[in-house]
């Protein structure tokens, strides 16, 4: 096989796996009553806190996700109670703030799926671990350039 077909061949396994893992993370996300883009924007604003709290308007930039998106999110989990705006730095964008009810649905929620890819990285060795991670942040970054220049 010619380097061009390998490195298609593995690019299509690349999207069918990456494929499988976005659906394994949209079923868990519906078990738990969410949707994917609710359950990112849960891990975000649960990872950064209390050190740094999100505006929408972060958040829409991190997860290319539609202002609207953002706003329908945000107000779900407002009206849940799980999460209060504050004036921040900028009037205009107001920091995302978890009330401990958010922070302890975001816990029963991100702690299962937190302890399940735990797992998964335990059937690789460390080496193997940093050379994924090392390997999808080389293409991560490659592909922005690539595409920042088209």
């Amino acid at each position: 096989m010619s380097e061009n077909n390998t490195r298609k061949k593995a690019l299509s396994n690349l999207k069918e796996v990456w494929h499988k893992i976005d659906n394994l993370y949209s079923l868990y996300a519906k078990k738990m009553g969410l949707n994917l883009a609710s359950l990112l924007v849960l891990q975000l604003l649960y990872d950064a806190a209390p050190a740094k709290n999100y505006t929408q308007k972060e958040l829409c930039e991190k997860l290319a996700l539609p202002k609207q998106f953002i706003s329908y999110i945000m107000k779900s989990f407002w009206q849940q109670g799980f999460v209060e705006m504050r004036e921040g730095k900028d009037r205009r964008n107001k920091d995302i703030i978890f009330t401990p009810l958010g922070k302890e649905f975001a816990k029963r929620v991100l702690k299962p799926l937190e302890d399940a890819e735990l797992a998964v990285w335990n059937c690789f060795t460390d080496k193997e671990v940093l050379n994924i991670a090392e390997t999808m942040e080389k293409f991560a970054k490659s592909f922005e350039d690539v595409l920042k220049n088209n």
